[in-house]
Order: C-alpha cells, then structure tokens, then sequence
C-alpha cells in the first residue's frame, strides 16, 4: 500500500523539522566531549524522564508488546515485567540511578575504575565491557530495525531494506550532527506527542463497540491474569511458533524470577546508563527514574488501544501477523489522522534509536580510539570521530536485521545471548566485595563459553529449562572464580562503597567505611533501597494491569489496581522520595 500525499506531507515535514533541531544543536553539542555525549551533565530531571520514557517506546518494542498480548492476553503481564525484565525501570527509580550518577563517568566500561581501581586487571575489563557494549548496542539496533522493517513495509512500495536504511538515515543525521542535546530536546518533543496520541488513541478505543473482549470471550483465561501452569488447550494452535515458549507458562515464569533477580541487580547495561549521567545530582537522577516509571504507562495506553482498534478492523479470528496489528491499523485510520500517527509512531522509534547511537558512538569514542588510537588529537576531531562511528555502527545494524523474520526471535536472541554472557557477574559487581575485575573478565568468557555451548550442544531445551541451565551454570563458575581471585584493594572498595553505598554483601568494607566516618553507622539506606525495590516494582506492575483491565472494560477490577497503584505511590511517598539525596550532593 502507498502512503497518501497528505499523509506523506505530514511525515516528511515532521522528520525535516529534527533534523533542524540537530543542526540547531551542532554548535553548543561540539564544545567538548562532555557536551557532546552527555549535555554538560547539567539536565534537569524532568526532562531526563522524559526523554528516558520516548526511548523505551520503540516501533518494533510496540509491535511485539501488541503481538503477546494478543495471543497470551492479560497473564502477558507478567511476561512484560517478570520474562523480559521491564521492573528495570523500578529499579532504576528505587536505587540504580543515584547509584550511577553517583560515580562521574562517561560509560558504563569506565565505571569499573571507580568500583576495582586502575589496575592492568581493570584496563583488560574495560575493553572486554565496552565490546560487549558495542556489540549489544549493535544487537539492538538490528531488533530495532527488524521491527521497523516490518512496520515501513506496510506503507512505502519499496523493500524492506530501503524503507528502513531510509528512517536510520533522517535519525542519524540529528544524533551525530547534535549529540546528547539533540537526543534530550527531540525526545522531550516527542514524549509531548506520544502522550497526547496515546491519550487520544485511548479515549478512541475505548468508544468502540467490540474491542478485545471478543479475544476474552473466544477464549475465557485470555482475561484471566490468575497464573496457570499451562496456557489454554487451543493456545498453540492460535499462535506461531516464535510464541509457543509462553504455553508453558508456569515453569517459565519461574525460571524467569530467578533470572530477572539477576537482571534487575545487573543495573543497566546499555544506553538507559547514560540518561542518568546527564542529570545534574543523585537526587534529580532518582526523580528522572521515578518519572520513567511512571510515563512507561503510555506505553499500555499506546499498545491497548492499538489492539481495540486491530480487533475492531481485523477480528479476532486470528488469520494474521499479530506482530503487524500496529501498522494495519493505522493503514485504516482517515487520512491525515493516518499521517498524525505515523509522525506519533515515528517519533517513538526515532528516541530509541537517537539513545543507542549516541551512546554507541561514545563507546566507540571513549573506549577506544580516545584511549588507544587518537590520544592527542583535539575534542572536535574526536566528536567527528564519533559521528562516523554513528554511521558505520546504523549499517551493521540494519544488515543484520535481515536475518529474522519475526520480532520476537531477535527479541529472544538479545535477551537468552547476549545477556546472559554479562547478567550474573554484571549484579555481583555491585553486590559483592570479594568479585574483583579479573573475577569479572574471567567470569564473562566463562558466562560466553556456557551461552555457546548451550547453543550447540543443549538447543533442543525448553525456554525454562535453558533460563535455569544458563543462569545456574553461570552463578557456580563465577562465584568459583572470584574466590580463585583477588578483590579490589581495600582502599579502592572504601571510596566506591561510601561514594555510592549499595546494598549487598559488603560486611568488612562497609565496617571500614564507618570507622572512618565516611558512612554513618548503622547506615539505613540499603535496607530502604531493598525495600523500594520490592514497592516500586508492584507500582510498576499494578500500572500495567489497570490499564490492561481498562481496555477489557472490566471498570471494577481496573478499579481495584488503580487503587492499589495509588496505594504504593502514597508509601513510595514516605520510603523513597523523603530518603532522596541531598540537592547539595553532586
């Protein structure tokens, strides 16, 4: 199908005007380093959150999300938080944003410096984390683009690799030409608009006659979110192959709590750990995380009212790619309201994209050519450095987007691949004392070496028992190597712990910490970061649910977890936002 001129017109002069803003940025972005990847360290709160919740609503991030709750229903809930790890967002809010900003770094590889000192170890670390990064980075895009490709080919009559090599280009122009300042402005831009079409596709979904409780009625636990071990008997037959693994949904959502445990105390490891170094303190970190939280609600607002409208102008009889319910409906909408949603839409994939290539390029820049190979060329030729690693960094991924069909099989690959090389020593290293750097490099190879050997001996396991299998290998060499190896020395993991003070096992250090007076004693804090964890994450997860009852109907139940949403907003209140840092903290 060919897009309309109207609703053509709307799409061009909307990816025209953030190009201007990237061109608006050039001159303030190309100062010095600091500008270019992280905005003078200086941005509000408010608006951090705001660009961090545009970039975690991505095209092909929505269409997946439309996909699984299509065919599982409300229990996918509990997939979205608990299978794919999207508590991160309440963890971020509880603890891990002060934790980052707390340490003054540019990216996440230079982080281990400050937590296991400047030794020949942590230099052979560093590397290893940033090409991990860059190659997660480069992962992403490619799942990013599978879903754009899918999306674009529904709208423009020329190839799947063409329509999407055509929107990287428009975003990389503005990332590499504005840096960080462009990515904070275009997203705050963005948000704006997501959030008033997510709220004006809502009230329009919620008008329509049918809706998905025709899904329900077709099949009555679709609406149930009590778990089950199993799904419904005719579940398999309803859904695709790349869907069959949530059939067994009792063992995989336990498996899945273990291994979002260690995921959520992974912290970050991708672009979200940028956001917060661009906040000016701990406590407007905290807050930019608290406002993420809350504004990845649009999120359900956008992908319920999309699935309405799907139901409404497909039916519920399943004939089609569940996956392509977003840009189907929007072939159906009226010109112009068409055209509206597609900038909408657009504006949501370019965030997410905007975040990975700044922050890939500042990897690539800071990681390695600044360190290794142009040491003593001036910041300006490093920033242009920077924008050509931009470029070459959207061409690996899109090339590579053309090895999936299907969004949720790149979505799996990222997640059982490339984080289960990194996830179980990525969480000791902010928990545990003992784990030094060469425990860390050591453990990665090992973690790679147990992921690769699942993959050609084990591939033939069910999702559960291939969670269970990479985790539990994992977590038994690596504690094995960091005991078979030295820690960081005592004076480097005294300053890492009375600068950020996690919670964990941290016994002798945090003694020491508070014999010199540099923590007070008793130091309340970490027990409360563990339990805002723990109320974060039901805020989080009861947000999802009322929303998902919303676009049921279901007003009583909505009722009820908007009530208890509020409920923990009230204690969060109390636990949290008066424990914040400091103003004068920096």
């Amino acid at each position: 199908m060919t897009m309309k001129p109207v609703d053509l017109v709307i799409v061009v002069l909307y990816l025209a005007a953030m190009v201007l803003i990237g061109f608006h940025f050039r001159k303030r972005a190309t100062k010095k380093l600091d500008a270019y990847y992280l905005a003078e360290r200086g941005v509000p709160w408010w608006m951090v959150g705001l660009s961090g919740c545009s970039s975690y609503v991505d095209i092909g991030g929505t269409m997946l999300i439309i996909g699984v709750m299509y065919y599982v229903g409300i229990k996918s809930v509990f997939i979205f938080h608990v299978v794919w790890g999207f508590f991160t967002m309440a963890i971020f809010m509880a603890y891990q944003a002060k934790y980052i900003r707390r340490s003054g770094v540019m990216t996440l590889a230079e982080w281990n410096a400050t937590r296991f000192g400047n030794t020949r170890d942590t230099e052979r670390l560093r590397i290893a984390i940033a090409s991990f990064i860059l190659l997660q980075m480069i992962l992403t895009l490619m799942y990013v683009a599978v879903g754009t490709g899918k999306f674009a080919e529904e709208f423009i009559d020329i190839p799947r690799w063409a329509s999407t090599s055509l929107i990287f280009v428009v975003v990389g122009i503005y990332v590499t030409v504005g840096g960080f300042f462009s990515v904070i402005w275009t997203d705050m831009f963005q948000t704006a608009l997501i959030i008033i079409g997510a709220i004006a596709l809502s009230i329009a979904a919620l008008r329509l006659p049918d809706g998905i409780a025709a899904l329900a009625a077709r099949s009555p636990e679709w609406g149930t979110l009590t778990p089950s071990w199993n799904l419904w008997a005719g579940y398999l037959g309803q859904a695709p192959a790349g869907y069959h693994q949530y059939f067994f949904f009792g063992p995989l959502i336990g498996a899945s709590i273990v291994w979002v445990l260690f995921r959520l105390l992974a912290g970050p490891l991708g672009w979200d750990f940028t956001f917060f170094l661009t906040a000016k303190n701990p406590r407007s970190a905290s807050l930019a995380a608290g406002a993420w939280t809350l504004g990845h609600g649009v999120r359900w607002l956008i992908a319920g009212s999309f699935l309405c409208f799907g139901v409404h102008f497909l039916g519920s009889s399943g004939s089609f790619d569940a996956e392509k319910i977003m840009p189907l409906v929007v072939r159906n909408l009226p010109v112009v309201v068409s055209g509206l949603f597609m900038a909408i839409l657009l504006a949501a994939l370019m965030s997410t994209l905007s975040a990975i290539i700044n922050v890939t390029s500042g990897v690539i820049l800071n990681d390695f050519l600044k360190r290794y190979f142009a040491k003593n060329l001036p910041e300006k030729s490093l920033i242009r450095l920077g924008m050509l690693a931009s470029a070459v960094v959207m061409i690996l991924g899109c090339v590579l987007s053309f090895m999936f069909d299907q969004i949720v099989s790149a979505w799996d690959f990222l997640l059982y691949v490339m984080l289960a090389m990194i996830i179980v020593p990525a969480a000791l290293r902010w928990h545990w004392w003992r784990f030094g750097a060469r425990a860390y490099l050591w453990s990665m190879l090992a973690s790679t070496g147990i992921v690769a050997a699942q993959k050609i001996w084990l591939a033939d396991l069910a999702q559960y028992w291939t969670i269970l299998f990479l985790i539990g290998a994992s977590l038994m060499v690596t504690v094995l190597i960091s005991f078979l190896t030295k820690p960081a020395d005592r004076e480097t993991l005294v300053c890492f712990y009375a600068k950020v003070r996690p919670f964990g096992l941290w016994g002798p250090v945090r003694r020491e910490a508070e014999r010199r007076g540099l923590v007070p004693l008793k130091d309340p804090m970490p027990k409360w970061d563990i339990v805002n964890a723990f109320i974060a994450c039901f805020f989080q997860f009861s947000l999802g649910v009322m929303f998902f009852y919303m676009f049921l109907k279901n007003w009583l139940q909505s009722g009820v977890w908007l009530l208890l949403s509020m409920t923990a907003a009230a204690v969060l209140y109390f636990t949290w936002y008066k424990n914040l840092p400091s103003p004068n903290e920096f």
